[in-house]
């Protein structure tokens, strides 16, 4: 069954250690658009001069920073700007839910945030949350249980604790 992005969310806490993804986190701005966590893999030349066609081998996957955009609000810049430059546990939820019920990947980066550019003098302002990802995403939709607190905060525990 397809889902809409509604609910689509991005929740962050201060970096622990590696694979310690439970704690309580953060929402990390109230966003309009999210970039996906994951990227197409490279693609790698294989032709030779025997081929009569362009062949490719599966690359790396590239791993650039992400841009997430949201209306521009003083809670959320003020926070993001207090964590300076340090290592975030970062979760992309996916579903209807908010809790991320269809799908969830999670990674360590840094985060920052600034507001956007004014286009026009009938708009409302905008910020981008640029995420700069120090790990790779790893898919964990089955691995971790999220729940909404209802505050702007989310609790994070392993599938079965």
């Amino acid at each position: 069954m397809a889902s809409t992005s509604y609910l689509a969310r991005v929740i962050y806490k201060k970096h622990t250690e590696d694979d310690a993804w439970d704690g309580t986190y953060n929402l990390l701005v109230r966003a309009k658009s999210i970039p996906s966590p994951v990227s197409a893999p490279n693609t790698v030349e294989s032709t030779t001069l025997e081929d009569d066609a362009q062949t490719y081998e599966m690359g790396i996957k590239t791993s650039d920073s992400k841009e997430i955009t949201g209306n521009l609000e003083k809670e959320y810049l003020d926070k993001i700007d207090e964590l300076g430059s340090k290592k975030l546990d970062i979760i992309h939820l996916y579903g209807t839910d908010g809790i991320g019920s269809v799908a969830k990947y999670a990674y360590v980066g840094q985060a920052t945030a600034t507001p956007t550019d004014v286009g026009g003098n009938d708009e409302i302002l905008e910020m981008s949350v640029t995420i700069v990802p120090n790990t790779t995403a790893k898919k964990v939709t089955d691995e971790l249980t999220v729940v909404d607190n209802k505050d702007g905060t989310f609790t994070v525990s392993r599938a079965g604790d």
